[in-house]
């Protein structure tokens, strides 16, 4: 797998040939960051891909948001299974956060989102 680097902004990296891309295990994780960034009904060609926060960044709905985090990863490019998942949803300021372990065809890593 290869992915374009993104800079600290989010946006693509340009102008340095194959050092803007990377590949293997670390195309996967920043795949899964991108995806997770992506909101539902957000991209006018695939409207059913992204993690639903409209509607899941509400008191009460953490493992519903939860579900849909878990989803998204593991319908990633690359990604076999979770190993493990930790999230913590602040009701006041609507803040995700979380760390998770994924095990990848190219092994595995922790990625905090």
């Amino acid at each position: 797998m290869i992915f374009r680097n993104l800079t600290s902004d989010n946006d693509w990296t340009f102008g340095k040939g194959l050092q803007n891309f990377t590949t293997n295990l670390d195309a996967i994780k920043l795949n899964i960051k991108t995806r997770l960034q992506e909101w539902r009904g957000d991209c006018f060609y695939s409207p059913e891909s992204g993690v639903d926060y409209n509607n899941l960044l509400e008191i009460g709905t953490k493992p519903l948001l939860d579900s849909d985090v878990k989803r998204v990863i593991l319908q990633s490019e690359g990604v076999l299974k979770i190993t493990s998942f930790e999230s913590e949803l602040d009701p006041l300021t609507r803040e995700y956060t979380g760390t998770i372990k994924i095990v990848t065809i190219f092994g595995s890593d922790i990625l905090e989102f």
